[in-house]
Parts: C-alpha cells; sequence; structure tokens
C-alpha cells in the first residue's frame, strides 16, 4: 500500500481472498449475482481486485447462475449490512456491478475508510440506493476518488461524509449524490485561490451524464474546479453553508440550482465569487425563472460592489473611473437595496419630498409634501429655484425608475 493512501486508512491487515468462502450461509447467489449479507471485514483491509471478481464469477458458474460464460460478461456483487474499517480499490479494471446497500431486516452496514484510486469501474457503482423502501443513512468517516473512470451509472445516496475529496474522474453515464451530507474537505488553505481549510473540491471531473445534486447538503466551501458538465445537471434544494465556487467549471447544458438555500448568508456570500452567481443568475434566465434570476442578480451586483472598492483600498494607484464605479453601486445599494426592495425606495422618494418641503418653506407643511414628491410639479411651485427644482426632478426620475424596476422584477413575464 502507497503512502499516498496509507495515511487515510487504517493500519490493518488485509483481507486474504483465498479464505473467502462461498459456502457461508450469508453469501447468497442470483443470476450472475453474489451476494455478502451481514459479513464483518472490519479487522481487515478489504480490497476489491479482479482476481476477487474471478472467484466470484467462478462461484456464480458453480452455483449454475451465471448466464453466457464469457469475457464479456457483467456479474453483480452486492455487499449488503457489511462492515469495512477500509474498502480500497486501487490499480484495477473491474468489470461487475458492485453495490452497498442495507437488508430490509436490518442497518448495518458501516464503512470507516472509503478509496477508490487509479481505477476504471465497467459497472454500476451504488452505494445506499434510496430506492426499493431504503430510507437509512449511511456514515463515511473519509471518502475518496482520483483517477478514476467509471463507466456506468455512478450512485452516493443519503451519506453522511465526515471527510470527502473526488478530483480527476470520469463519470461517463450518470452522477447522483442524492440527500448525502458533505461535512469537510481535504483541501489546504490558498488566500490567493481564496481557498479554505477544509474546502471541499470537486477537481478535474468530467460529468459526461447527468450530474444531479439534488437534496445534498455542503457544511464548508465548495469548489468546482476544472470540472465539466457535458449534460444536465441540478443542485435541487441543496444547502451550501459555505459558499459555492464555479469559476473553473464549464457548463455545457442547462443547470438548475432552484430552491438552493444559504447561498444569500453571511457566510456563504463571502465565500462565493461574483462569476458564480453569474452563473446561476444566467441558468435561471435560460431556463425562464426570472424570479430566482433577479435574486441572485442582486447578489451578484452586491459582490461587484464589494470587489470594487476592495480594489479602491488595496490600490497604490488612484483611479477615477473606479471610485466613480464604487459611488454608482452605493448608490444603487442605498437607494434600492440594489433594485430589490421597493420599500427603501418609496422612503427615499419620501425622504426627496420632505427635504425639498422643509428647505422652501422653514417647516414641514403636510398638504404640501405630495406636490414635492411629484415628477410633475411646475417650477411655480419652487420658488423660482432652478437648483432645487433641478435637484428634485433628476432625485424623483432616478428613484421612480428604482421604484418601478424593484416592482417590475418579480412580476415581468
Amino acid at each position: 500500500m502507497g503512502d499516498g493512501i496509507h495515511r487515510n486508512v487504517l493500519d490493518l491487515e488485509e483481507f486474504n481472498f483465498t479464505e473467502l468462502d462461498f459456502t457461508h450461509p450469508n453469501a447468497s447467489f442470483k443470476e450472475n449475482g453474489v451476494q455478502f449479507i451481514n459479513m464483518d471485514y472490519s479487522n481487515k483491509t478489504f480490497k476489491i481486485t479482479e482476481d476477487f471478481i474471478t472467484q466470484c464469477i467462478k462461484a456464480i458458474e458453480n452455483n449454475e447462475l451465471l448466464i453466457d460464460n464469457d469475457k464479456s460478461t457483467k456479474i453483480e456483487v452486492n455487499f449488503k449490512n457489511c462492515k469495512f474499517s477500509n474498502f480500497i480499490i486501487k490499480d484495477q479494471n473491474i468489470k461487475a456491478d458492485i453495490l452497498f446497500d442495507y437488508d430490509e431486516k436490518s442497518n448495518n452496514l458501516e464503512i470507516a475508510k472509503f478509496i477508490i484510486l487509479d481505477s476504471t469501474l465497467g459497472g454500476k457503482f451504488y452505494i445506499n440506493k434510496q430506492y426499493s423502501g431504503n430510507n437509512q443513512i449511511l456514515k463515511i468517516d473519509s471518502f475518496k476518488i482520483e483517477n478514476t473512470n467509471f463507466k456506468e451509472n455512478f450512485k452516493l445516496h443519503h451519506t453522511n461524509l465526515s471527510e470527502f475529496n473526488i478530483e480527476d474522474t470520469d463519470f461517463n453515464k450518470h452522477a447522483d449524490f442524492f440527500k448525502s451530507k458533505f461535512f469537510k474537505g481535504i483541501l489546504i488553505e490558498d488566500k490567493t485561490k481564496k481557498i479554505n481549510s477544509g474546502d471541499i473540491g470537486f477537481k478535474a471531473i468530467n460529468f459526461k451524464g447527468l450530474a444531479l445534486f439534488g437534496d445534498t447538503e455542503f457544511y464548508k466551501k465548495l469548489i468546482v474546479q476544472y470540472v465539466t458538465f457535458e449534460s444536465f445537471s441540478h443542485f435541487r434544494k441543496a444547502k451550501l453553508h459555505g459558499g459555492l465556487d464555479l469559476d473553473y467549471s464549464n457548463i455545457q447544458n442547462e443547470m438548475n440550482f432552484f430552491d438552493v438555500e444559504k447561498l444569500d448568508t453571511p457566510k456563504a456570500k463571502n465565500n462565493t465569487s461574483q462569476e458564480t452567481y453569474r452563473i446561476i443568475k444566467h441558468n435561471f434566465e435560460k431556463i425562464g425563472n426570472k424570479i430566482e434570476a433577479n435574486q441572485y442578480h442582486v447578489l451578484e451586483l452586491s459582490k461587484n460592489r464589494k470587489n470594487i472598492w476592495s480594489r479602491i483600498w488595496s490600490s497604490e494607484k488612484f483611479s477615477w473611473t473606479l471610485l466613480q464605479r464604487g459611488i454608482v453601486s452605493l448608490i444603487h445599494l442605498a437607494s434600492s437595496g440594489h433594485s430589490s426592495s421597493w420599500m427603501i425606495t418609496l422612503f427615499w422618494i419620501l425622504v426627496v419630498g420632505l427635504t425639498t418641503n422643509y428647505y422652501l418653506c422653514g417647516y414641514i407643511k403636510l398638504d404640501t409634501i405630495f406636490k414635492y414628491i411629484s415628477i410633475i410639479t411646475k417650477m411655480d411651485d419652487f420658488h423660482s429655484d432652478h437648483i432645487v427644482f433641478l435637484l428634485n426632478k433628476v432625485s424623483l426620475g432616478y428613484l421612480y425608475y428604482q421604484f418601478l424596476t424593484s416592482i417590475r422584477k418579480d412580476t415581468r413575464e
């Protein structure tokens, strides 16, 4: 076992597959398949190898359940309610469906360390598939996939992952992470790349089929870096507590973020980039969801304002252009919450009317306030004060525009 994975596994003796007893009552067979039920491998390091699959094929054949015995025959290996301290696939080319799930009569499936490295998996790979009445939660302490090619569908369902990392991996068909919770990654802090210690990484991955993150939960920042989404993908109802980074992703098809939660919290906003909010906004616009698109447009503008002022304060050379942009962004925030709040705009319309009234009359006269919040008031009402007239009309024109924009954003077709 190489140093690269030794730090991620418990120091246990490797399981010897010559000790496999296919006559054990907890080993059962079906057509092109073998099930290991309630087996305890927690005192060994369990490695799936091509030799192990060959043994399974022979056992299925001995039970006269192997169909079309040739090199293209694909079998199913199912671990039901089994316990593993270390489960490893390394440097293998496995042509079998591999499944980990619960038996309806028990809930003893346990996996402490789960590692797949430098391998090709030619069959379906399902962990805790949430169909057929199964709703059990699986817990995995450490989950790591590197330099691996999944030829068929991959499912990682309803699993609490204390530590997670995946990189340099191809999913040729569908990849589904339904209801899984990701508590921490293994990324190292890098301030220049805006990576925090423990951020969760999906790096250098090709999702050629569906990429499904429905009902998932990420407790640290999710960094999707050098990842290509060739087909439809969705984060429907996902909770992204630590923020999201899609800056270096390649999205070739629609991506659905409907009902995503936590991306508007202070922590998430601090960790999520302007470009990520723009990507999410753009994908909502593509599917015609104007209401959600507007919400992320506000977040994009808010992030843009912070970026501008950060550049202004950190720059050694004064930039008049940058300062103008910064002032405009602040006015836009103060006047309407970046076109998101008609109440803020209405407040400022009243302020303009009250201020104008007080300046011209020397006191607040309630019966004339509405005269000074109207954009059609004549010059005579301003005591021929052209400057006040101009400031009043310019301010009200801008504010009425923001008022209409903030109302229209959630009502337009």
